[in-house]
């Protein structure tokens, strides 16, 4: 059983980790298209010979049966594409063709090292807290040179280039390495090297799909049904799940609550046209900051998304109506003198006001940052021009605490800001 929620409970089932074990091919950088880029060059040097979709079963029944002997890789990959283009061909292939399979394979050993969105800012992040390790399968030259051209290799403790990846190959590195099981965490794009291994063996795995996965490394869901791992989009959402710096908003929830015709939950990289169209509105704008855009762009919603899902000191949440991100809702941590306090901040689509989703997002915004995240009091600045934001606050028990004259000039209009605040009952 996997979970994709990312709770205060899971987080902390990771706070005994001191090492950070990273696959590399797919999870670090690109690998995998690059193969398939080779095979389909290899499909059209073939066409005189072969018949559409004949050669990818019979390649990679090659490449099976060769691991034994060439292992995995590149170099492998090639004398398997060497092999099975003279089967197919029944020896009829050219010397000359012979070569550029060859040079395929010079061109896969030559081919740029693309990391991944968000790899180098992750490793970067996580180095300051954490040991961080490799552990990749494939030829022992073409990884170490690889992670050398990668611009990474100075965040690595500890590079491990292995055969196989099985429960003996782990348990053989974490012996060597004196590293115990329940310190590590290895996070990767294959279930059946990354994630299985380590949960036989009883420790803690993350899985990061990549979009296209080599055939050997397939899995049935049977097989991994009964494992405990955590499953994320991407490289860069193991910052939020580890939380170095024990930062508030990183650590917050991933579902707030299940409201009454709307829950308030994290955003996701799937909300951005949702959020594009409903924020796209003059009379939301005109009520908030200029960091609010008008009009506002996918583009923009991209950007506001990004910031949300790794902002360090401002918990945010989508408020999500009809299955579409219609709104958001946060509060920005504050530093200093000022920590036990939270500015809060909200809007919602046009189309849903008037149904009191806003009041009862701002009450669970209330409640949370008092039981859950300790703070002493949350207030709100808004515009005079805001008269409905003022009826939620005070519906949802926010007192009026005074108002700063001309503060604002948004939209060429001069504006007063009024505060109000709540204070948590406990304290």
């Amino acid at each position: 059983m996997f979970s994709t929620t990312n709770t205060p409970s899971s987080m902390q089932q990771y706070e005994n980790i001191k090492i950070v074990a990273l696959d590399a091919d797919d999870t670090l950088w690109v690998n995998e298209p690059i193969f398939q880029q080779t095979q389909e060059k290899l499909r059209e040097l073939l066409s005189p010979y072969i018949e559409p979709g004949q050669l990818d079963g019979r390649l990679y029944e090659t490449e099976r049966r060769n691991l034994r002997l060439f292992g995995y890789g590149v170099k492998g990959f090639v004398l398997s594409m060497i092999e099975t283009a003279v089967e197919l061909s029944d020896g009829k292939i050219s010397g000359r063709e012979v070569k550029q399979i060859v040079d395929m394979g010079k061109e896969m050993l030559d081919h740029p090292v693309n990391l991944l969105d968000g790899v180098k800012e992750t490793v970067e992040a996580l180095a300051e807290h954490y040991e961080l390790m490799v552990i990749t399968k494939g030829d022992l030259f073409d990884q170490q040179n690889k992670i050398a051209r990668s611009g990474l290799a100075d965040y690595f403790k500890r590079v491990e280039i292995v055969s196989e990846k099985d429960e003996a190959t782990y348990r053989e590195v974490f012996g060597r390495n004196g590293i115990r099981l329940e310190e590590v965490l290895m996070v990767g794009n294959s279930l059946k090297s990354d994630v299985l291994p380590i949960c036989k063996l009883g420790g803690k795995a993350i899985h990061i799909p990549f979009h296209t996965t080599w055939e050997h490394e397939n899995v049935e869901s049977q097989q991994a049904d009964g494992y405990d791992y955590e499953e994320i989009d991407n490289l860069r959402q193991l910052i939020r799940l580890l939380n170095p710096r024990k930062s508030p908003a990183l650590k917050d929830r991933e579902v707030l609550i299940e409201g009454r015709g709307f829950r308030l939950r994290r955003f996701s990289a799937n909300d951005v046209s949702s959020l594009a169209f409903h924020a796209n509105n003059a009379s939301i704008a005109e009520r908030l900051q200029d960091r609010f855009p008008h009009p506002y762009t996918e583009a923009d919603a991209r950007q506001f998304i990004e910031y949300a899902l790794n902002a360090e000191m401002e918990t945010v949440f989508a408020i999500e109506v009809d299955g579409e991100a219609a709104g958001a809702v946060g509060i920005i941590f504050q530093q200093d003198v000022y920590s036990q306090s939270g500015e809060l901040g909200y809007w919602l689509g046009e189309e849903y006001w008037g149904r009191g989703i806003v009041s009862e997002a701002v009450k669970a915004m209330a409640r949370h940052a008092f039981s859950d995240l300790g703070l002493r009091r949350v207030y709100a600045r808004i515009f005079s021009n805001n008269i409905a934001s003022r009826r939620v606050l005070e519906k949802a028990g926010f007192q009026f605490e005074g108002m700063a004259r001309q503060a604002v000039v948004k939209n060429d209009k001069v504006l007063d800001v009024f505060h109000y605040a709540i204070l948590n009952p406990e304290m």
